[in-house]
């Protein structure tokens, strides 16, 4: 049963901006020649993308970020293995049946166009690994959150992972160990979604690193 009870942080919910609807969810096929996807290209709806600020509250966490209650050991600043600036997030869930998650909601508009990408590093892989572990809610209480049975009705098997799996089609995160790898992804917010909470989930056995995190909502025209 997922945890409901988490350290307080001062979230901040951003306004989406406009996007034009479009009735598919998602394509293999929306990317350019170099991997990156097409027309997404709005401003970041994420607060403190890059990990740069954290924060103490009980323990050291990143700001504007959701971590489980008692779970700061598990999510921790590294200033080691960095994607960009000074700071990355390191993953490690230190024994079974524990998982390390980070995550944030922000509000998004009904029947748009969202882009997800962010970069990763991995130091280990364990038999479980990791992925996106994402909710689409109505409201922004986690009560409120679209039911996986809803979610399995509205999308296919391969687009259901890239908001909980790896990508488009995999159910886990590619892992090339020991290097930099990117997650670039575009999905539709189903029709009665206003909010969305972007996470990736670690599992016991894999250690890695995250930063640079970008969420952005198709411009409209």
């Amino acid at each position: 049963m997922r945890r409901s009870f988490f350290i307080y942080l001062p979230i901040i919910i951003l306004m989406a901006i406009g996007c034009t609807r479009d009735d598919s969810i998602n394509s293999p096929d929306q990317s350019t020649t170099d991997g990156t996807p097409n027309g997404i290209a709005g401003e970041n709806l994420l607060l403190n993308n890059s990990v740069e600020e954290w924060d103490y509250n009980g323990c050291e966490h990143p700001l504007y970020w959701l971590i489980p209650s008692g779970d700061c050991d598990k999510v921790t600043r590294n200033n080691r293995v960095v994607f960009k600036d000074r700071y990355s997030a390191k993953m490690n869930a230190p024994k079974s049946g524990v998982t390390a998650r980070i995550a944030q909601l922000i509000k998004v508009t009904p029947g748009c166009k969202i882009r997800i990408r962010f970069n990763y590093y991995v130091e280990k892989w364990g038999s479980n690994g990791a992925r996106t572990y994402c909710y689409f809610r109505t409201g922004h209480q986690e009560a409120t959150s679209i039911s996986i049975a809803d979610l399995r009705s509205i999308y296919s098997n391969d687009e259901y992972y890239v908001f909980r799996g790896g990508g488009y089609g995999k159910a886990y995160l590619p892992h090339t160990e020991n290097t930099w790898l990117v997650f670039d992804e575009i999905i539709t917010v189903p029709p009665t979604a206003n909010y969305f909470e972007f996470g990736i989930n670690s599992y016991y056995g894999t250690i890695i690193y995250v930063d640079d995190c970008y969420i952005g909502e198709e411009v409209g025209a």
